[in-house]
């Protein structure tokens, strides 16, 4: 059974205990001999022995990996505030440089094409970004780690809408929508990340990775999880001071129907001298072009 939410948790766990139970949680966690906030590395390894110790005692004969997700959800839930603060004091420079990174590459409007996208991923992904800027607003790592699987998801899906769109209205013909690799989705990935504009992304990276408990069964997750991390990575490893200005603005707010209007121009007009608007558009055109051609599906 796969928990979306705390509620869904809530339920679950009173049904495979009792009423009383987060009662019994809240005294438990009241009991907790924890150390100072400064002694990071043994409060973070005290608070995974405590949760596993408190999580056998109210299951002692059971392995069921609902249970335990939903155990999780709430626990973290109510610990949150004495887990993250250390986190984020422990990171803070971390996330500091990470933060202005993003910001600086959002202020010389970086695109997905400078990372090495295939031109057709290049498009706004507007929902995904907005997915990923309320993920400091979850407490649980359970909870967080679904808003990245949920960005994942929305990565994916707009870049297809945005294909089926396009297609759908220039052609008669019936033709398959183009495969997207996950290796291709990285570039894309690392600027919906920095569009975000995540203060503590590096924070909720580790809260996630040491406390969702057991992510690494869970493969599709866990290779969730590793491509934020790897493109965290490579935009902290990215030299900026290469990186220039565009010339002309991106359009985030330009619709399909805009798209199809501007690329319903004939074709032999050439652009001369072309901005990044101009670059999106031409590459709708040529989406349309490779998509529509009998011999050249992709």
């Amino acid at each position: 059974m796969e928990i979306r939410d705390l509620k869904q948790a809530e339920e679950l766990l009173v049904k495979s205990t009792h009423e009383n139970i987060f009662d019994y949680i809240d005294e438990e966690i009241v009991s907790w001999d924890l150390p100072n906030h400064g002694d990071y590395p043994d409060l973070v390894s005290k608070i995974t022995d405590l949760v596993y110790k408190l999580y056998t005692e109210i299951f002692p004969e059971q392995n069921n990996p609902s249970n335990f997700a939903a155990f999780q959800w709430i626990i973290f839930d109510k610990i949150h505030d004495l887990v993250v603060p250390c986190i984020k004091a422990n990171l803070f420079r971390e996330d500091e440089n990470f933060f202005e990174r993003c910001s600086f590459l959002c202020k010389i409007n970086v695109s997905a094409r400078e990372f090495g996208a295939d031109d057709n991923y290049s498009i706004p992904l507007c929902a995904a970004v907005v997915e990923l800027s309320v993920i400091d607003k979850y407490k649980s790592p359970n909870e967080k780690m679904n808003c990245l699987c949920s960005t994942y998801d929305l990565v994916f899906a707009e870049i297809k809408t945005a294909m089926v769109s396009v297609i759908s209205e220039r052609s008669d013909k019936e033709i398959e929508i183009p495969i997207i690799d996950n290796k291709d989705i990285m570039p894309v990935l690392m600027v919906v990340i920095l569009r975000s504009k995540l203060r503590y992304m590096l924070s909720n990276l580790f809260y996630i990775k040491t406390f969702y408990l057991k992510i690494e069964e869970n493969r599709e997750i866990f290779d969730i999880f590793k491509s934020f991390k790897t493109a965290v990575d490579r935009l902290m490893q990215l030299d900026v001071d290469i990186m220039k200005p565009m010339k002309g603005l991106f359009q985030n707010s330009l619709d399909l129907e805009e798209y199809m209007k501007i690329t319903s121009s004939p074709g032999e007009e050439k652009i001369e001298k072309a901005t990044l608007i101009d670059e999106a558009n031409q590459r709708v055109l040529n989406l349309i072009t490779r998509s529509t051609s009998e011999d050249q599906l992709f």
